[in-house]
């Protein structure tokens, strides 16, 4: 394939648009999770939740590839908010697990729902076949990512 773009397609500048369109979307509703939620914290707070059996504050750093102290930091700030907890790895008990709480669980499931209502409304004017293609494309972008960035 060649790495020549059509004239007049920036994959780049309309991933980075969107991308922004919906950070900020994100920003403001964040307070449907908890009213001091930031959003650095947030993407931490997704990790989080995404790993139902708990998951070390290590991995959340090297998943989102920042520094250690930044990911302790957030789990800080989550812990004081009262959206996460510590328990003790079953695997190593000098090690905790990070899990959020059940009510979190839940606010964040049903600020996901709210934001795939959102995306389907963005694309009710698209067929299936176009939603399906759009799909297809996204996964095997993000798969390439996983492994090339």
């Amino acid at each position: 394939m060649t790495s020549e773009l059509p004239a007049g397609l920036d994959v780049d500048f309309e991933l980075t648009r969107f991308v922004r369109r919906v950070r900020a979307r994100s920003l403001r509703s964040l307070g449907e999770i908890h009213p001091r939620l930031d959003y650095g914290s947030f993407t931490f707070l997704l990790l989080i939740c995404d790993a139902p059996d708990g998951i070390r504050g290590s991995e959340i750093a090297e998943e989102l590839g920042v520094h250690k102290s930044t990911a302790s930091r957030a789990i800080a700030s989550m812990e004081k908010l009262g959206l996460i907890t510590r328990i003790p790895d079953p695997d190593d008990g000098r090690a905790h697990l990070l899990v959020a709480r059940p009510e979190t669980e839940a606010r964040v499931a049903e600020y996901r729902r709210n934001s795939h209502e959102r995306l389907l409304a963005l694309l009710d004017d698209w067929t299936p076949e176009e939603v399906a293609v759009f799909a297809r494309s996204l996964t095997r972008l993000n798969d390439r990512a996983e492994t090339e960035f």
